[in-house]
């Protein structure tokens, strides 16, 4: 497979990914426990809505409600709050366990912005997506996320030490089925534990897109494997059509 020439991030390329969207996600039955599991999500604006999203089984590998998900916002005084979530469903695929391992939050920003004092970014889903399918193998895509390290939690204040790693790489075809592609990375002894859930970008026309979300990977193979942005494009189609599944 050809490869493309890798460059470095610009410095506003950086500050793109960084300050907007991407954020880890844990779990809490109440506020006042304490977090556990771990996984990356993303936040998006879509309309005049703002949801986050993340891997479906990033909930449900913890066996939890999916209201006990927590993601924490920098300096602000409580979680981003939810008020629905849709589970997609993706019935004509055959590969359709891969396609529907998303779930899409809707949160209410209001609240949070009363209660936080802390302005909310999110990613503006609806002009900065690129459908994967439009880029040639090889092309050069990167990955936003958390990794699962074992030094993540800080016990004694309750909080996640957050450490946001930036990967290149390129794409290539997934044996996962239709819609889900490949990020191929170079093997490492790192782990890609607590990657699923998080953003995919390539870089066109001097701007970075959103492109998918991952779901799975191996640090031992270099590979991570995610959902195309078509795919999650036609998910929010279902929520603005009233056609959802709570």
């Amino acid at each position: 497979m050809k490869k493309h020439n890798e460059r470095g991030l610009h410095p506003e390329e950086l500050k793109d990914i960084v300050s907007t969207g991407a954020r880890p996600i844990s779990f809490a039955e109440k506020e006042e426990d304490y977090l556990w599991g771990f996984g990356s999500s993303f936040l998006v604006a879509h309309n005049e809505y703002i949801y986050a999203l993340t891997a479906k089984h990033v909930v449900e590998k913890n066996g939890v409600d999916y209201h006990h998900a927590r993601i924490l916002i920098p300096n602000a005084k409580i979680a981003l709050p939810f008020t629905n979530v849709f589970l997609p469903s993706f019935p004509d695929y055959e590969n359709r366990e891969e396609l529907e391992d998303f779930v899409i939050y809707k949160t209410n920003s209001e609240l949070f912005s009363e209660e936080s004092d802390v302005d909310l970014f999110a990613w503006r889903f609806d002009t900065f997506t690129w459908p994967a399918s439009k880029l040639e193998i090889g092309a050069q895509i990167l990955i936003a996320g958390f990794p699962a390290n074992d030094d993540r939690y800080d016990w004694k204040n309750n909080k996640i030490l957050e450490r946001l790693v930036i990967s290149i790489g390129v794409l290539n075809e997934s044996e996962l089925g239709k819609g889900i592609y490949v990020l191929e990375l170079d093997p490492s002894e790192s782990t890609f534990g607590g990657l699923s859930g998080a953003p995919l970008f390539c870089r066109r026309e001097g701007h970075v897109y959103f492109i998918g979300l991952a779901i799975r990977g191996s640090a031992g193979s270099g590979k991570i494997h995610f959902i195309g942005s078509e795919f999650i494009r036609s998910a929010f189609g279902f929520i603005d059509e009233g056609k959802v599944t709570y």
